[in-house]
C-alpha cells in the first residue's frame, strides 16, 4: 500500500516540526476527528492515522482547532493526499480555505 505522489527531490522541501500539543485536526471528508498530527511543515501535515476510503490525490478540507488561553482558533486548509502508507497518510496544503477580503479605499 506504499503510495506517493511526490517524487524523491520533491519532498521535504521545509523542515518538519513536532505538532504543538494544542493543535487537533478534524477532517470531515475522511472522518478524521480530534487527531494530532505527528508533525507539521510549512508546506503540509503527517498522521499515524489511515482512514479505510483515503487515496492519494483525493483532495480534502483539514480543520485546525488551536486551543487558545480564551478561545478555540479554527484554521481551515485545503490539502492533498500526496503520500499513503500503511505507517501513516501525509497532507500536502494547496491554499486556504477563506478568501482574501478586498481592500476598502
Amino acid at each position: 500500500m506504499n503510495q506517493s505522489a511526490a517524487s524523491d527531490e520533491e519532498r521535504r522541501g521545509t523542515s518538519r516540526k513536532n505538532s504543538p500539543s494544542n493543535l487537533r485536526l478534524y477532517c470531515p471528508q475522511l472522518n478524521l476527528t480530534r487527531c494530532r498530527p505527528i508533525n507539521l511543515s510549512t508546506r503540509g501535515a503527517y498522521l499515524d492515522n489511515v482512514p479505510d476510503h483515503a487515496y492519494v490525490g483525493r483532495r480534502v478540507q483539514l480543520v485546525f482547532s488551536v486551543a487558545e488561553e480564551n478561545a478555540i482558533r479554527l484554521i481551515r486548509v485545503w490539502a492533498v493526499v500526496v503520500h499513503l502508507s500503511n505507517e501513516g497518510i501525509g497532507f500536502g496544503f494547496t491554499h486556504k480555505y477563506r478568501t482574501p477580503q478586498p481592500i476598502k479605499q
